[in-house]
C-alpha cells in the first residue's frame, strides 16, 4: 500500500425522536472493539434539541482494526463503493461514506446519504495527488 489513514471520525446525529442509546448502537455495529463516543449537544433548524455523537480513531491498531471489519461489513456493497469512490473523495483526500442509519442498528450494511452514520477517513499518499489518493482509496476497499 502506497499511503495510511491518519484518522477516521464515525459520527451521527441524535434527532430529538431518536433515542442516543439506539443510535449509539448503530455506530457500535462498525467497530469490532471498545471505543468512547463524544457527545455534543446542539440546535436543529427549526429549534428542536439535537446531539451530535461522535467517535475519532487516531491509534493505527485501531484503524487498521476498524477498516479491516469495515471492509467484511461491506461485502456486496463494495462494488457500489468502489465505483463511487471519486465523488466520495473530497479535495482534502478526505474519504467520505455514509451509511443507513436505521440499518445500521439492526445490524445491516447499505450505503446511504439520508439521516446517516458517517465514516470519514483521512488518506494520506505521497505524493499528496488525487489520483494518488483515489488509488490508495480502491486499494483500502478492495481488502478481502
Amino acid at each position: 500500500m502506497k499511503g495510511k489513514i491518519e484518522w477516521i471520525k464515525v459520527s451521527a446525529v441524535v434527532h430529538s425522536t431518536e433515542s442516543r442509546e439506539k443510535v449509539s448502537q448503530a455506530i457500535a455495529t462498525f467497530f469490532p472493539f471498545e471505543f468512547e463516543i463524544q457527545v455534543s449537544k446542539a440546535v436543529g433548524h427549526y429549534g428542536n434539541p439535537i446531539e451530535y455523537l461522535e467517535v475519532e480513531l487516531k491509534k493505527s491498531s485501531e484503524i487498521k482494526s476498524f477498516w479491516e471489519n469495515f471492509v467484511l461489513l461491506l461485502k456486496e456493497k463494495k462494488d457500489v463503493l468502489l465505483n463511487t469512490l471519486d465523488e466520495r473523495l473530497d479535495s482534502q483526500n478526505v474519504l467520505h461514506i455514509r451509511l443507513d442509519k436505521q440499518k445500521a442498528y439492526l445490524g445491516e450494511i447499505e450505503l446511504s446519504s439520508v439521516d446517516p452514520v458517517a465514516i470519514k477517513a483521512k488518506l494520506v499518499v505521497f505524493p499528496s495527488k488525487r489520483d494518488k489518493a483515489l488509488e490508495f482509496a480502491k486499494e483500502l476497499c478492495s481488502i478481502s
